[in-house]
């Protein structure tokens, strides 16, 4: 393990994905976005081959990661790296149980692959990409104490296919498949590698497993022009700082690439080449394709006519899979044996300044480091890098995140702005506007009834299902706005949500205390009055609401810690989520706000069912912008037969599908498995009635914009406790 640690690294999948705008590839290696162009038609292709338009878009991020392919490589300590990409590949299972796993190719790769074409168009080019290293990398030279770890930037200088044999032989599997390769190397530009740093000061390996590590001064410096240019990152942002201004409610969107100054933006997207409605692929597997290599280290092919570099020291092959004699040796006509294969050293020398071409403008086209969120702005989910230890952390609290390494503060302390309730409109699903929107949305083969009423200022909305699927039915209730009624209370649970989850008064009583240490010291008499307010004062602060992500305890991202999407909590009775978490006491001692919504809570439900008992449980969930909540059931042991929800915030839909495994039974078409959609809008009560309804009806909801939901249910908290099993599927049950 070199002696000084890597300037960007994580311990997750999750931290990688969520604080990197170049790498938000969970299941895959290449991070590809961006698409140019558009695909071409059957006809347009048939009459026009040499010509195909295709979408050619970008690599930005690059997974090290995994089981190397054949002759892949990692040559001059870093600078040149040889690996494979474009899938396609199984994990065959071990003969024996010292056996290691090993990846094989089960067909061939083709130039038209979409991560294999984005590839060629980067080297193409040559478009700078950012290479991340996983612990897993077979071929690092040496010991990675972490997950993962930004290498840095990288251009691709050679592309190629060869031909590599099949692992297991039989009758119906061909003897070799098409593997296409490519020869990654370091922009000097950028400085040396941080695994090259010569740390002096560091009395043992950095191992962040071992001990808390912190950035030594040398690491310090190699950080700074990771951070990108501050001034260019005002320029570009200053517009949009603007308009959030203007309108603070409004949350504002995520952009993937924050930072660029715009003509080197257009630089690394697009290359020399003009982009326009139809972009003509230069390397797609076409007749006018041709794979990018460096013509020094190159021939042409006597049958083929294309270029192909001089790979291995067997001596020159046409690499080009169209060509008759691709992957034969121009001296002896045939295939060579895989073992005698070595790459040739021409081939391996690095290029050096050569390649600091790739950098638009003499420098990197954004920052490697990822820039923390303005405070000013609602889109906070994004994960954080640490300045003191160079961690990802994902934001796991709302208020005054640390570090998940060393515990020093990440992002920006100060409160997020509070988002006014919106407006509503006269009517709940009004008939012209935004009709397509509002309007709810009942399937026509699944017998759903609607039936509308109005009283003491509430207008109740009831979809009654067909009795084929039991005791199923649910209620919309919603303060009758065309009568001119007022979600007030809603309004005001709204505002105190976000006061109890991001309070002010705490930087409010800093900015005190500050001033209070300016000011000259009172006299004795003063300060006994002063001591006497405040020891009436003494817990006047505000309470958290304690929002955060919870671990998940199953998800479908293979190993290491998950967490939620949403940021939740839990009051009153514990609820067997998805989610490892505790609970906090839902009585008088709760928040007021926690109060306040459960007395509306059931205010509203005995509008729609008089007889319903008190809820026990309140779970309270937090979206931010670009979170929703996939399908799930509410359906637990225990669960009472009534549960309901207040939506506040943002507009979102709400969608009721037939669960698969019910399909078959009621005869319900796979397309027709979602029977009821509806638009949920500030102060609106949803009302879930019956056992059934969770039996055989799951629901999802894809919030607009910043909401706030809480949901009640009556749990009898012996039945649940008799089950010790946590849920087993990837969805909070909540709305």
């Amino acid at each position: 393990m070199p002696r000084s640690g890597p300037i960007i690294w994580s311990e997750t999948r999750q931290e990688l994905c969520e604080s990197l705008p170049y790498y938000r590839a969970y299941q895959t290696g290449t991070y590809v976005t961006g698409s140019l162009g558009a695909p071409p038609s059957t006809a347009a292709a048939k009459l026009h081959p040499a010509s195909s338009v295709l979408k050619d878009s970008i690599p930005y991020g690059y997974l090290l990661a995994g089981w190397p392919s054949r002759r892949d490589a990692w040559a001059y300590n870093g600078r040149v790296i040889i690996s494979h990409g474009g899938g396609k590949s199984e994990v065959a299972d071990p003969a024996g149980a010292s056996t290691t796993k090993k990846a094989a190719l089960k067909q061939d790769q083709s130039a038209n692959d979409s991560v294999i074409r984005a590839l060629l168009h980067s080297s193409r080019h040559r478009l700078p990409i950012v290479l991340i290293a996983a612990e897993a990398y077979a071929l690092l030279p040496f010991r990675l104490p972490c997950s993962y770890a930004v290498l840095g930037w990288y251009v691709i200088t050679d592309c190629w296919a060869e031909r590599e044999a099949a692992e297991a032989k039989d009758a119906e599997q061909p003897s070799a498949f098409v593997r296409w390769k490519f020869r990654f190397e370091w922009i000097p530009a950028q400085g040396e590698p941080w695994w090259e740093l010569r740390d002096d000061a560091r009395q043992a390996d950095w191992d962040p497993r071992q001990r808390v590590e912190r950035f030594s001064a040398a690491q310090r410096q190699m950080a700074k022009p990771m951070r990108g240019s501050k001034r260019k990152h005002a320029t570009s942002t200053s517009s949009s700082d603007a308009e959030l201004s203007s309108s603070r409610s409004t949350p504002a969107k995520l952009s993937v690439l924050e930072g660029f100054d715009e003509s080197e933006r257009d630089h690394l997207l697009y290359g020399p080449v003009k982009p326009s409605a139809t972009l003509v692929s230069q390397f797609a597997a076409t007749p006018a394709g041709e794979s990018p290599c460096n013509v020094a280290q190159s021939a042409s092919c006597r049958q083929c006519r294309f270029a192909s570099p001089t790979v291995y020291d067997t001596g020159w092959m046409c690499l080009r899979p169209d060509c008759p004699l691709f992957f034969l040796l121009a001296s002896s006509g045939r295939s060579p044996h895989e073992s005698t294969l070595g790459f040739s050293l021409a081939f391996l020398q690095p290029q050096s300044a050569a390649l600091d071409v790739a950098f638009p403008g003499g420098a990197p086209p954004f920052s490697l480091i990822p820039r923390r969120p303005s405070s000013r702005s609602m889109d906070q989910a994004r994960g954080l890098w640490c300045s003191k230890c160079g961690r990802l952390s994902c934001r796991e609290v709302i208020f005054r995140p640390c570090c998940a390494h060393c515990g020093h503060a990440v992002g920006k302390w100060k409160p997020w702005p509070t988002v006014p309730p919106p407006t509503l409109a006269r009517e709940l699903w009004p008939s012209r506007g935004e009709a397509v929107f509002f309007d709810p949305v009942v399937s026509k083969s699944s017998g759903i009834k609607l039936g509308v009423r109005r009283h003491a200022g509430l207008v109740v909305y009831s979809f009654a299902f067909p009795d084929t699927f039991g005791d199923c039915a649910v209620h919309v209730v919603q303060a009758d706005v065309h009568a001119g009624a007022q979600e007030d209370v809603a309004d005001r649970l709204f505002r105190d949500f976000q006061h109890h989850a991001w309070p002010k008064d705490v930087d409010e009583e800093k900015q005190c205390s500050k001033k209070r240490r300016k000011m000259p010291k009172p006299s004795p008499a003063v300060s006994a009055v002063d001591d006497a307010e405040g020891k009436n004062n003494a817990g006047v602060g505000t309470k958290l609401v304690p929002f955060r992500r919870h671990v998940l305890t199953h998800h479908g991202c293979g190993s290491g810690r998950m967490l939620t999407q949403q940021f939740t909590c839990n009051y009153g009775v514990a609820y067997k989520h998805v989610v490892a978490m505790g609970t906090e006491p839902l009585d008088a001692t709760s928040p007021a706000v926690i109060t306040s919504t459960l007395d509306l809570l059931h205010t509203r439900t005995r509008a729609v069912l008089a007889s319903c008992a008190d809820f026990n449980e309140l779970y309270p969930v937090l979206y931010l912008e670009h979170q929703a909540m996939s399908f799930h059931d509410d359906g637990e042991p225990g669960l009472g037969s009534v549960v309901s929800s207040l939506s506040l915030g943002s507009t979102c839909r709400m969608r009721f599908r037939l669960k698969a495994k019910c399909a078959a039974a009621f005869d319900v078409a796979p397309r027709d498995r979602v029977v009821l959609d509806l638009p949920l809008r500030h102060g609106c009560v949803v009302v879930q009635e019956g056992h059934d309804l969770q039996r055989y009806f799951e629901h999802c909801v894809d919030p607009q914009g910043f909401r706030i939901a809480i949901t009640a249910r009556r749990i009898d908290a012996t039945e649940n406790d008799a089950t010790n099993q946590p849920r087993g599927k990837a969805g909070s049950s909540a709305s």
